[in-house]
């Protein structure tokens, strides 16, 4: 008995389909109109371009070709002949060749002629090509066309290496409003806030004379608080800009900050800062041979070289287990005063500088 009908495919036909009209392309067979671009015209099949561009399908429709025997015209302004054949290139094989100095020039076309997988292209190569001497050019770009996830990696480019990219002539190039803007990302991964505060220095000294007027407006960005006071007081010593910068922004401190609330609101690190917390265990009294067991939580901090009282536990432990994770310091089980084994715990919130009780263990330990 026969089956139904089956569906067969030849997997080659596109491609040869392809290659045909492509010959057509070149010996200028078959073609039906012009683009015109610059000034030069270029021919082309109407039917194929339409297929390829909603765009020139739009303006096919809008203005459909005369039964006069004339030469049907797409004009086409803000694309280059170079450009648009490359495009054409593409629209034939499926293949186009990217470089640096292109790039840019064939993104507007696609986003001009509506050519979305093109445009996919054109961002790998683009995210293939973020480094710290582009990465500031190429995330404005990228904003300008929507191309949102290479916006979001030139971005994070730019937090991740910041110290390298604010040596380049893209960020000595910035525009005031510009710098305030990169110098206010939360996650500038610098460690220590003197190299925001050195790259404000370089990016005024570009052009000092311009741009002292914009001094503090600049400075407003700068996280001052997590600026050593003793690092500030040497730079004034040698460098008569950083004077007249202090001198401009009354907000910058030349004293460390009390201990307590206050030291502790001032230690609002950006990006990813390293610090260390000790948090209970015993404190041996001087000369005696017993121990006092301690609840405190001093907190250092390396880029300013200063101990900072946390909040302290509610139970005094030692022996205890100590995890960070999820923004949150975590202290489980340990031992009280009497050498009971616990099994409680708390959590430290840095937002709140608080301590909350957690849940107990179905173990002590």
């Amino acid at each position: 008995t026969m089956s139904g009908p089956s569906a067969v495919s030849d997997p080659q036909h596109p491609a040869r389909l392809l290659r045909a009209l492509s010959s057509f392309r070149e010996e200028t067979r078959f073609c039906d109109a012009h683009l015109v671009l610059e000034g030069e015209e270029i021919p082309v099949q109407k039917n194929i371009l339409a297929a390829a561009s909603p765009y020139i399908r739009t303006k096919l429709n809008y203005n459909p070709p005369k039964d006069d025997g004339s030469t049907y015209k797409i004009e086409l302004e803000g694309i280059s002949v170079d450009i648009m054949k490359e495009i054409l290139d593409y629209i034939f094989s499926g293949q186009v060749w990217l470089n640096e100095e292109t790039i840019q020039d064939v993104v507007q076309a696609a986003d001009l002629l509506l050519l979305t997988d093109l445009k996919t292209l054109c961002c790998e190569f683009l995210e293939g090509c973020i480094a710290a001497e582009n990465c500031i050019g190429i995330r404005d770009f990228a904003l300008h066309y929507c191309l949102h996830h290479v916006h979001y990696l030139a971005s994070e480019y730019l937090e991740t290496h910041f110290r390298d990219v604010s040596s380049t002539e893209e960020f000595l190039e910035l525009t005031p409003q510009k710098l305030k803007e990169v110098l206010s990302m939360e996650k500038l991964n610098v460690g220590n806030e003197r190299y925001v505060f050195e790259a404000v220095i370089r990016w005024i000294s570009h052009d000092s004379e311009s741009r002292k007027v914009h001094m503090k407006d600049v400075m407003s960005a700068v996280w001052v608080s997590g600026l050593d006071a003793a690092y500030l007081r040497e730079q004034m010593m040698s460098e008569p800009l950083v004077r007249e910068i202090v001198k401009e922004c009354s907000n910058i401190p030349l004293t460390p900050p009390q201990q307590g609330e206050a030291m502790l609101a001032s230690f609002k690190p950006r990006g990813y800062s390293e610090c260390i917390v000790t948090v209970g265990g015993e404190e041996r009294v001087s000369r005696k041979p017993t121990s006092v067991m301690r609840c405190m939580c001093p907190l250092y901090d390396p880029n300013r070289q200063l101990w900072i009282e946390l909040a302290p536990m509610s139970i005094p432990r030692i022996n205890h287990g100590v995890l960070s994770a999820e923004g949150f310091l975590f202290v489980l089980g340990g031992q009280d005063e009497n050498k009971g084994t616990l099994s409680s715990g708390e959590k430290y919130d840095p937002d709140t500088n608080s301590w909350s009780s957690l849940p107990p263990m179905h173990e002590a330990r």
